[in-house]
């Protein structure tokens, strides 16, 4: 089946509303925010970002596509533009599609287009009951620190930092 993973386009607000929807109904607790909080969410604000995450030198989005059918995504982002903060964010395949190495493409090109940037380490958050996707992190080579915060947007659920060091690429 044929696989690509691409930078998402100015014009794909419906892409990015599509599969943050479907990641959030497929894992609720996974991430900070809450389906009907993010889908309530006006069309203008899709656009808004999917503008930013095309064409940012400090965010961008990663579309994987099988067959031409967006799949998944992954987030990349230096917090306030500087390069000691940097995160892998808002990762989510179709189950459909797991299993077969896609989800470690998406993040190999997120970690990929922040080395570029002059990135060392690279951080991730991940809730702290989701076992599947912190042994997928460290996998990649995402080493797990003692380091923990409250989810934000989700009480009562911890998430625990995941670091990566781009010499590894």
């Amino acid at each position: 089946m044929q696989e690509q993973i691409q930078r998402i386009r100015p014009d794909q607000a419906d892409v990015l509303r599509g599969l943050r929807l479907l990641g959030l109904e497929d894992a609720p607790d996974a991430f900070g925010r809450r389906y009907a909080e993010v889908a309530a969410r006006p069309f203008q604000y899709w656009c808004d970002h999917v503008q930013r995450y095309a064409s940012s030198s400090d965010s961008a989005t990663f579309v994987l596509y099988r067959a031409g059918k967006p799949v998944g995504m992954a987030g990349a982002y230096l917090e306030g533009g500087r390069r000691d903060h940097a995160y892998i964010c808002n990762m989510w395949v179709e189950p459909a599609y797991r299993r077969g190495g896609a989800g470690a493409r998406l993040v190999d090109t997120a970690n990929r287009w922040l080395a570029e940037r002059g990135v060392e380490r690279i951080n991730a958050w991940v809730v702290d009951t989701n076992d599947t996707a912190l042994r997928f992190y460290e996998t990649l080579g995402f080493v797990r620190l003692e380091q923990r915060r409250p989810m934000p947007g989700n009480p009562g659920h911890d998430e625990v930092l995941l670091v990566f060091d781009t010499a590894l690429l």
